[in-house]
Protein backbone atom coordinates (compact mmCIF):
# COMPACT_ATOMS: atom_id res chain seq x y z
CA UNK A 1 0.00 0.00 0.00
CA UNK A 2 1.75 3.18 -0.85
CA UNK A 3 1.08 6.57 0.26
CA UNK A 4 -2.13 8.40 -0.14
CA UNK A 5 -3.25 5.60 -2.66
CA UNK A 6 -5.98 4.22 0.16
CA UNK A 7 -7.76 7.20 2.75
CA UNK A 8 -10.38 6.44 5.28
CA UNK A 9 -12.96 9.56 5.80
CA UNK A 10 -15.32 8.13 8.16
CA UNK A 11 -15.67 7.28 12.29
CA UNK A 12 -12.72 5.24 12.86
CA UNK A 13 -10.57 4.24 15.49
CA UNK A 14 -7.00 4.39 14.69
CA UNK A 15 -3.56 3.01 16.74
CA UNK A 16 0.05 1.83 16.02
CA UNK A 17 2.14 -0.52 17.01
CA UNK A 18 6.61 -1.00 16.61
CA UNK A 19 7.52 -2.42 19.35
CA UNK A 20 8.10 -6.28 20.55
CA UNK A 21 5.92 -8.71 19.64
CA UNK A 22 5.16 -9.69 22.87
CA UNK A 23 3.70 -6.68 24.16
CA UNK A 24 1.50 -6.42 21.24
CA UNK A 25 -0.01 -9.97 22.04
CA UNK A 26 -0.30 -9.71 24.91
CA UNK A 27 -1.08 -6.09 26.42
CA UNK A 28 -1.94 -4.25 23.69
CA UNK A 29 -4.25 -6.18 20.95
CA UNK A 30 -6.42 -7.91 23.55
CA UNK A 31 -7.65 -4.11 24.93
CA UNK A 32 -8.02 -2.71 21.32
CA UNK A 33 -10.09 -6.11 20.48
CA UNK A 34 -12.27 -5.48 23.44
CA UNK A 35 -12.88 -1.45 22.18
CA UNK A 36 -14.07 -3.11 18.75
CA UNK A 37 -16.33 -5.36 20.36
CA UNK A 38 -17.85 -3.60 23.28
CA UNK A 39 -17.03 0.00 23.16
CA UNK A 40 -16.92 1.26 19.57
CA UNK A 41 -19.08 -1.32 17.34
CA UNK A 42 -19.75 0.99 14.50
CA UNK A 43 -16.31 2.77 13.65
CA UNK A 44 -13.54 0.97 11.80
CA UNK A 45 -10.82 -0.29 13.01
CA UNK A 46 -7.69 0.72 11.25
CA UNK A 47 -3.68 -0.15 12.82
CA UNK A 48 -0.33 0.34 11.51
CA UNK A 49 2.16 -1.88 12.39
CA UNK A 50 5.13 -4.95 11.18
CA UNK A 51 3.17 -6.90 8.41
CA UNK A 52 4.26 -9.71 9.69
CA UNK A 53 1.39 -9.41 12.55
CA UNK A 54 -0.95 -8.38 10.46
CA UNK A 55 -2.69 -11.95 11.23
CA UNK A 56 -3.25 -11.53 14.81
CA UNK A 57 -5.22 -8.23 14.36
CA UNK A 58 -7.07 -9.24 11.27
CA UNK A 59 -10.14 -11.12 13.11
CA UNK A 60 -11.51 -7.36 14.42
CA UNK A 61 -9.41 -4.49 12.09
CA UNK A 62 -11.00 -3.51 9.39
CA UNK A 63 -7.62 -2.13 7.61
CA UNK A 64 -3.97 -2.46 8.41
CA UNK A 65 -1.41 -0.46 7.33
CA UNK A 66 2.59 -1.99 7.25
CA UNK A 67 4.58 0.34 8.70
CA UNK A 68 6.73 2.81 6.03
CA UNK A 69 9.91 1.30 4.42
CA UNK A 70 11.98 4.39 5.73
CA UNK A 71 11.31 3.02 9.59
CA UNK A 72 13.71 -0.25 8.62
CA UNK A 73 16.19 1.51 7.66
CA UNK A 74 16.80 2.61 11.15
CA UNK A 75 17.98 -0.44 12.16
CA UNK A 76 15.64 -0.69 15.49
CA UNK A 77 14.78 -3.18 17.56
CA UNK A 78 11.87 -3.94 19.35
CA UNK A 79 12.06 -3.11 23.58
CA UNK A 80 8.43 -3.02 24.91
CA UNK A 81 6.46 -0.80 23.19
CA UNK A 82 9.15 1.10 21.97
CA UNK A 83 11.33 1.03 18.53
CA UNK A 84 15.25 1.45 19.78
CA UNK A 85 18.58 0.94 18.55
CA UNK A 86 20.55 -1.64 19.22
CA UNK A 87 22.74 -0.71 21.81
CA UNK A 88 20.44 1.24 23.67
CA UNK A 89 20.24 0.36 27.02
CA UNK A 90 16.66 -1.32 28.72
CA UNK A 91 13.95 1.38 29.23
CA UNK A 92 15.27 3.62 25.87
CA UNK A 93 11.97 5.24 24.29
CA UNK A 94 11.74 5.74 20.44
CA UNK A 95 13.79 8.71 19.48
CA UNK A 96 10.86 11.63 19.51
CA UNK A 97 11.46 12.66 16.05
CA UNK A 98 11.26 8.76 14.12
CA UNK A 99 8.17 8.75 17.03
CA UNK A 100 6.31 11.95 15.70
CA UNK A 101 7.62 10.90 12.00
CA UNK A 102 5.46 7.79 12.61
CA UNK A 103 1.93 9.22 13.29
CA UNK A 104 2.79 12.07 10.74
CA UNK A 105 2.90 9.32 8.03
CA UNK A 106 -0.53 7.17 8.91
CA UNK A 107 -2.14 10.26 9.15
CA UNK A 108 -2.07 10.83 5.51
CA UNK A 109 -4.50 7.73 5.89
CA UNK A 110 -7.28 9.07 7.61
CA UNK A 111 -9.53 11.80 8.45
CA UNK A 112 -7.54 12.84 11.72
CA UNK A 113 -11.08 14.89 12.48
CA UNK A 114 -13.03 11.83 12.40
CA UNK A 115 -10.46 9.83 14.11
CA UNK A 116 -10.24 8.76 18.20
CA UNK A 117 -6.51 8.07 18.04
CA UNK A 118 -5.34 5.35 21.08
CA UNK A 119 -1.38 5.61 20.89
CA UNK A 120 -0.13 3.16 23.04
CA UNK A 121 1.42 3.87 26.59
CA UNK A 122 5.58 4.11 26.60
CA UNK A 123 8.25 1.59 27.40
CA UNK A 124 7.71 -0.80 30.31
CA UNK A 125 4.08 -0.41 30.95
CA UNK A 126 1.88 -2.87 31.75
CA UNK A 127 -1.10 -0.14 32.77
CA UNK A 128 -3.37 -1.83 29.46
CA UNK A 129 -2.42 -4.89 31.16
CA UNK A 130 -3.30 -4.80 34.82
CA UNK A 131 -5.73 -2.10 34.17
CA UNK A 132 -8.67 -2.62 31.49
CA UNK A 133 -10.41 -5.29 29.97
CA UNK A 134 -9.27 -7.51 27.08
CA UNK A 135 -10.60 -10.19 24.62
CA UNK A 136 -8.13 -12.91 23.04
CA UNK A 137 -8.75 -14.90 20.11
CA UNK A 138 -8.57 -18.37 19.95
CA UNK A 139 -7.37 -18.73 16.34
CA UNK A 140 -9.45 -20.71 14.25
CA UNK A 141 -6.30 -21.97 11.57
CA UNK A 142 -6.81 -25.52 9.91
CA UNK A 143 -4.15 -27.66 11.46
CA UNK A 144 -1.08 -29.31 9.35
CA UNK A 145 -1.26 -32.86 8.93
CA UNK A 146 2.01 -35.12 8.91
CA UNK A 147 3.01 -38.96 9.18
CA UNK A 148 5.24 -37.76 12.41
CA UNK A 149 4.33 -35.78 15.52
CA UNK A 150 5.22 -32.39 15.49
CA UNK A 151 7.34 -30.24 17.22
CA UNK A 152 7.95 -26.78 17.17
CA UNK A 153 11.54 -25.07 17.85
CA UNK A 154 11.94 -21.07 18.56
CA UNK A 155 15.44 -20.37 18.92
CA UNK A 156 15.80 -17.12 20.38
CA UNK A 157 18.95 -15.14 19.76
CA UNK A 158 18.62 -11.69 19.68
CA UNK A 159 21.41 -9.18 20.09
CA UNK A 160 19.65 -7.45 22.99
CA UNK A 161 19.73 -9.31 26.38
CA UNK A 162 22.09 -11.98 24.89
CA UNK A 163 21.66 -13.70 28.66
CA UNK A 164 18.57 -15.12 27.25
CA UNK A 165 20.03 -16.57 24.50
CA UNK A 166 19.90 -20.47 24.83
CA UNK A 167 23.38 -21.48 22.85
CA UNK A 168 23.15 -22.15 19.20
CA UNK A 169 24.87 -26.05 20.06
CA UNK A 170 22.69 -26.47 22.90
CA UNK A 171 19.59 -25.90 20.40
CA UNK A 172 21.43 -28.18 17.62
CA UNK A 173 21.53 -30.89 19.92
CA UNK A 174 18.12 -30.98 21.09
CA UNK A 175 16.47 -30.61 17.48
CA UNK A 176 19.36 -33.32 16.01
CA UNK A 177 17.34 -35.22 18.91
CA UNK A 178 13.92 -34.88 18.72
CA UNK A 179 14.30 -35.03 14.03
CA UNK A 180 14.69 -38.62 14.67
CA UNK A 181 11.50 -39.60 15.27
CA UNK A 182 9.27 -36.65 14.89
CA UNK A 183 8.84 -33.54 12.45
CA UNK A 184 10.87 -30.04 13.88
CA UNK A 185 9.35 -27.01 13.00
CA UNK A 186 12.20 -23.59 13.68
CA UNK A 187 10.19 -20.69 13.57
CA UNK A 188 11.12 -17.09 14.52
CA UNK A 189 13.20 -14.21 12.37
CA UNK A 190 16.65 -14.21 10.61
CA UNK A 191 17.69 -10.97 13.48
CA UNK A 192 15.97 -12.90 16.08
CA UNK A 193 17.12 -16.65 16.19
CA UNK A 194 19.41 -18.61 15.71
CA UNK A 195 20.25 -21.58 13.27
CA UNK A 196 18.92 -19.66 10.70
CA UNK A 197 19.71 -21.62 7.48
CA UNK A 198 20.22 -24.95 9.00
CA UNK A 199 18.74 -27.48 7.07
CA UNK A 200 18.26 -31.52 7.42
CA UNK A 201 16.07 -34.52 7.41
CA UNK A 202 12.89 -33.91 9.21
CA UNK A 203 13.36 -30.42 9.92
CA UNK A 204 11.31 -27.56 8.42
CA UNK A 205 13.46 -24.17 8.57
CA UNK A 206 10.66 -21.22 8.41
CA UNK A 207 13.44 -18.82 10.12
CA UNK A 208 14.52 -17.14 6.81
CA UNK A 209 11.33 -18.50 4.60
CA UNK A 210 10.23 -15.07 2.97
CA UNK A 211 6.00 -15.56 1.84
CA UNK A 212 3.71 -13.41 3.20
CA UNK A 213 1.90 -16.31 4.69
CA UNK A 214 4.97 -17.24 7.33
CA UNK A 215 3.33 -15.70 10.47
CA UNK A 216 0.21 -18.06 9.59
CA UNK A 217 2.03 -21.05 8.31
CA UNK A 218 3.84 -20.73 12.53
CA UNK A 219 0.58 -20.79 13.80
CA UNK A 220 -0.61 -23.32 11.88
CA UNK A 221 1.83 -25.71 12.94
CA UNK A 222 1.63 -24.32 16.46
CA UNK A 223 -1.62 -25.72 15.84
CA UNK A 224 -0.54 -28.85 15.02
CA UNK A 225 2.26 -29.75 17.21
CA UNK A 226 2.67 -31.95 20.43
CA UNK A 227 3.97 -29.05 22.01
CA UNK A 228 6.74 -26.22 21.42
CA UNK A 229 10.06 -25.76 22.74
CA UNK A 230 11.29 -22.26 23.28
CA UNK A 231 13.49 -19.53 25.72
CA UNK A 232 11.33 -16.58 27.11
CA UNK A 233 10.58 -14.30 24.22
CA UNK A 234 7.57 -13.57 21.91
CA UNK A 235 7.96 -16.81 20.32
CA UNK A 236 6.42 -17.95 23.52
CA UNK A 237 3.70 -15.38 23.46
CA UNK A 238 2.29 -16.91 19.94
CA UNK A 239 2.46 -20.28 21.23
CA UNK A 240 0.72 -19.62 24.41
CA UNK A 241 -2.07 -17.54 22.44
CA UNK A 242 -1.98 -20.29 19.44
CA UNK A 243 -3.12 -22.60 22.27
CA UNK A 244 -0.02 -24.99 22.07
CA UNK A 245 1.46 -26.90 24.92
CA UNK A 246 4.79 -24.77 25.88
CA UNK A 247 8.15 -25.84 27.06
CA UNK A 248 9.41 -22.82 27.94
CA UNK A 249 13.34 -21.75 29.62
CA UNK A 250 13.11 -18.45 31.58
CA UNK A 251 13.32 -16.34 34.68
CA UNK A 252 9.82 -15.50 35.08
CA UNK A 253 7.56 -18.59 35.40
CA UNK A 254 4.03 -16.82 37.00
CA UNK A 255 4.12 -14.38 34.05
CA UNK A 256 4.18 -16.79 31.13
CA UNK A 257 3.02 -19.89 33.10
CA UNK A 258 0.05 -18.27 34.56
CA UNK A 259 -0.46 -14.43 33.99
CA UNK A 260 0.20 -14.32 30.32
CA UNK A 261 -1.48 -17.89 29.75
CA UNK A 262 -4.82 -17.06 28.40
CA UNK A 263 -5.96 -20.00 26.85
CA UNK A 264 -4.75 -21.86 29.87
CA UNK A 265 -3.12 -24.18 27.69
CA UNK A 266 -0.14 -26.81 29.63
CA UNK A 267 2.96 -25.07 29.94
CA UNK A 268 6.28 -26.39 31.47
CA UNK A 269 8.41 -24.20 32.69
CA UNK A 270 12.20 -24.47 33.66
CA UNK A 271 13.52 -21.56 35.65
CA UNK A 272 16.65 -20.68 34.72
CA UNK A 273 18.74 -17.27 35.72
CA UNK A 274 20.97 -17.30 33.03
CA UNK A 275 19.76 -19.04 29.41
CA UNK A 276 23.48 -19.72 28.82
CA UNK A 277 23.69 -22.41 31.40
CA UNK A 278 21.05 -25.04 30.65
CA UNK A 279 22.17 -28.18 28.26
CA UNK A 280 20.85 -30.62 25.67
CA UNK A 281 19.63 -33.09 28.28
CA UNK A 282 17.98 -30.90 30.63
CA UNK A 283 15.86 -29.90 27.99
CA UNK A 284 15.17 -33.22 26.41
CA UNK A 285 14.37 -34.75 29.89
CA UNK A 286 11.79 -32.01 30.35
CA UNK A 287 10.15 -32.20 27.31
CA UNK A 288 9.77 -36.02 27.79
CA UNK A 289 8.22 -35.80 30.88
CA UNK A 290 5.95 -32.64 29.81
CA UNK A 291 4.86 -35.13 27.01
CA UNK A 292 4.32 -38.01 28.83
CA UNK A 293 2.45 -36.10 31.59
CA UNK A 294 -0.10 -34.56 28.97
CA UNK A 295 -0.50 -37.78 26.44
CA UNK A 296 0.19 -40.94 28.94
CA UNK A 297 3.37 -42.83 28.36
CA UNK A 298 1.65 -45.49 26.84
CA UNK A 299 0.64 -43.72 23.73
CA UNK A 300 4.04 -44.36 22.07
CA UNK A 301 2.44 -44.77 18.64
CA UNK A 302 0.57 -41.71 18.93
CA UNK A 303 3.23 -39.52 19.89
CA UNK A 304 7.32 -41.67 19.08
CA UNK A 305 9.07 -40.42 21.91
CA UNK A 306 11.42 -43.24 21.40
CA UNK A 307 14.58 -41.14 21.03
CA UNK A 308 14.07 -38.63 23.42
CA UNK A 309 13.67 -41.68 26.27
CA UNK A 310 16.35 -43.17 24.57
CA UNK A 311 18.38 -40.05 24.97
CA UNK A 312 17.53 -39.85 28.47
CA UNK A 313 18.32 -43.26 29.78
CA UNK A 314 21.23 -42.96 27.74
CA UNK A 315 22.72 -39.79 30.08
CA UNK A 316 20.86 -41.20 33.45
Amino acid sequence: MEEKQFYLDEDCVVSAFWGEIGWLLQDSQGYLRYLKFEVYKDKKFFIMTHKGLFPFLSDFCDYLLPLPEEFYKEGLHGDCYEAVPIDAPPGTLTNPKTYVALWEYFRNFYNKEKAIEIKMPRGCNHYIDDSCQQIFANYDLEKIEADTPIFVVLPRARSRATNRNVPEYIWKEVIDTLSKDNLVILAGTPDGACLVDYEKENIVNLINYKGEDKTVLTMRYLKSAVCSLSSQSGGTHISLLTGCPTYCIGHERERHAIHSNRLQVPVSFRTVQDYRAIDSETILTDVANFVQEMYGSDDKDKILLDSIIEERLKNA
